[in-house]
């Protein structure tokens, strides 16, 4: 038996090796776990804000056919002003594709003058 035993320090390595990884597969199943639940409580809260977001468009749209004397055009009124609210918003998530190509057209060149000025 030498100074170093190969075979034993072999063993000790791939034991670490093995509770590293079993770590690893532990904090990533934790942080799945805690993903997952924050996902179920988003679509939880999402719905239920929801269900209060139209009981009180409804209650607003029975308001004003009452103020109107009307049995519907509260509701077109509601459902108008809803229409107009999303379609702002649709636009405002949407970028015409060729700003978007411009900017990355841009960037990439200031990128090539960049390295041939570095190599300069």
């Amino acid at each position: 038996m030498g100074f170093f035993d190969n075979n034993g320090l072999v063993d000790l390595l791939k034991n670490y090796l093995k509770t590293q990884f079993e770590l690893v597969k532990l904090d990533i199943q934790e942080r799945l776990e805690a993903l997952l639940e924050r996902i179920f409580k988003f679509v939880i809260l999402a719905f239920a804000v929801g269900i209060g977001v139209l009981f009180l468009l409804h209650g607003i749209a029975n308001m004003i056919n009452a103020y109107l004397g009307s049995p519907f055009w509260g509701h077109l009124i509601v459902s108008g002003a809803c229409f107009i609210v999303g379609g702002i918003m649709v636009a405002s998530f949407r970028k015409p594709t060729d700003d978007v190509e411009s900017e990355v057209e841009e960037i990439v060149e200031e990128d090539i003058t960049a390295d041939e000025s570095d190599t300069e």
